[in-house]
């Protein structure tokens, strides 16, 4: 079965690329040449905070610490664990670079 592709908004530098639904948004993001914060890229260390300005995102397994269930319902996500379910939105949060 193939991947299904979806279209992925970066605020921050106002970029719209394509991500495959079995890709994270960070790794669509490296890939599309994106300068995205992050540090760990396995879920441990919460660098790649991202706010869900729209759509909707899977999170693959990932530690406690970096994301509180508070943020998860206020639409915030790490880059590195997500993968969309839809076309999205996104902002980062992490390290403020741009």
């Amino acid at each position: 079965m193939s991947a299904q592709m979806y279209q992925l908004s970066v605020v921050n530098i106002g970029k719209t690329i394509s991500c495959r639904d079995d890709q994270t948004v960070l790794q669509a993001c490296m890939a599309a040449g994106i300068d995205y914060p992050f540090a760990c890229a396995s879920g441990n260390c919460g660098v790649c905070i991202t706010q869900i300005d729209s759509g909707t995102v899977s999170l693959l397994p990932r530690a406690d610490g970096p994301l509180s269930p508070a943020q998860s319902a206020e639409g915030k996500t790490l880059a590195c664990r997500a993968q969309p379910r839809s076309d999205v939105s996104i902002t980062w949060l992490g390290r403020g670079r741009r």
